[in-house]
């Protein structure tokens, strides 16, 4: 998996809207969502192709149909979410949330700057920073509490056999069982940031699909385009959307407006990608009444490899594996 940041549910979201709108229940939602990407139908930071020992370009095959190369792209990243190459890179990153009045425009701007970096073999991320202030007592005391208990819960997990990356919300998995849902064809290939692509555009399959919970039935409801590197088949760019509002309790509690984002990766190293920028508009209803519409931005930074010597908590894998390398500069 790619550095942890959280990407919570609406429910999350929606569950803290639902308070009585006090000033400080209001202020708790807020902070909630700049400080975490917030999206019903979002492909989490969790893609990306997995880095092997050879770094041989694949060969273009023209005859590839867009199923195939989509398949090809998630077995990369199944296989660099189970090598937990990411905890080989410490990086920084810069979150911002800003809230739009009904013409779009900014009425309130909060920011928040992390430190990710590996830790007893997995990612932490360490809030440094917020709205351009050092943190206090009180907040660095926090995030301490919050690494001791990011390094038990890896510890349990390594003891129960677990996958060790601790994960504290409901997430999707760029897999098999995220991508069955849809219908797929390619529709140009593109140059980005010197990757040429395949673009694929995602539908949702007629007839019956997974419905087991909400999430779900967002994700039935989603569309999108990938953009796939004909490298490597790493997932260089994620656009997506929803094709109509999505109702939260039959739309009394709260519906879903519009979700419309994208998803930008970066190739640190040959066949490894990790995230570089995350755009996300959230426009809600709440109880039929209260409007919160979002802008949620991230970026990630100053991607480089952690001498196993030197870390914290030594990554427990081959240390050679990768060759350090800045393949391309965000």
């Amino acid at each position: 998996m790619i550095p942890k940041v959280q990407f919570p549910a609406p429910k999350a979201i929606i569950d803290k809207a639902l308070f009585p709108f006090t000033r400080s229940s209001y202020s708790v939602l807020k902070r909630h969502l700049s400080s975490t990407c917030t999206l019903a139908i979002v492909i989490p930071l969790i893609c990306g192709p997995v880095a092997s020992k050879t770094a041989d370009p694949v060969p273009v095959q023209e005859d590839l149909s867009a199923q195939a190369i989509v398949d090809r792209a998630v077995d990369r990243t199944e296989a660099q979410h189970l090598s937990m190459v990411e905890a080989s890179f410490k990086s920084e990153a810069v979150a911002k949330t800003q809230s739009l009045d009904g013409n779009n425009n900014i009425t309130d701007t909060e920011t928040s700057r992390y430190r990710q970096y590996p830790l007893n073999g997995a990612v932490f991320e360490e809030l440094i920073e917020i709205n351009g202030r050092p943190l206090n007592e009180k907040e660095i005391q926090k995030e301490e509490t919050k690494k001791r208990e990011f390094i038990q819960e890896v510890e349990q997990r390594r003891t129960r056999g677990d996958y060790i990356q601790p994960v504290k919300e409901e997430r999707i998995r760029f897999n098999r069982e995220f991508t069955e849902r849809y219908l797929y064809n390619i529709e140009k290939t593109e140059m980005i940031r010197g990757h040429l692509c395949w673009v694929i555009s995602l539908k949702p399959r007629e007839g019956k699909l997974p419905e087991r919970n909400r999430m779900d039935r967002a994700l039935n409801q989603m569309t999108g385009t990938l953009w796939v590197s004909q490298d490597d088949y790493g997932l260089v760019r994620v656009e997506f959307g929803l094709s109509k509002p999505f109702n939260y309790w039959g739309g009394f509690l709260a519906v879903i407006r519009k979700t419309d984002g994208w998803v930008e990766y970066t190739r640190v190293e040959s066949n490894v990608w990790l995230p570089r920028h995350f755009n996300l508009q959230l426009d809600l209803k709440v109880m039929m009444f209260k409007n919160i519409r979002r802008l949620i931005i991230k970026e990630w930074s100053d991607y480089s490899r952690v001498d196993p010597d030197s870390a914290p908590n030594r990554f427990a894998g081959d240390s050679h594996a990768f060759p350090t390398s800045n393949e391309e500069n965000p």
